[in-house]
């Protein structure tokens, strides 16, 4: 499998539900297992990435 295959396959596993409403997943766009693993669970705390 290409990288490009690997890259299609993951997108289709991104959800977008339980942060819906936030400024970090409708404005920035992160999904919800993103914002799980970066920001603690709390989609408030975008503002600290550099």
């Amino acid at each position: 499998m290409s990288n490009y295959e690997d890259d299609y396959y993951e997108e289709e596993d991104r959800t977008y539900e339980r942060y819906n409403g936030s400024y970090a997943q409708d404005v920035e766009g992160y999904d919800d297992d993103t914002i799980d693993e970066v920001f603690d669970g709390d989609p408030d705390a975008y503002w600290n990435i550099d």
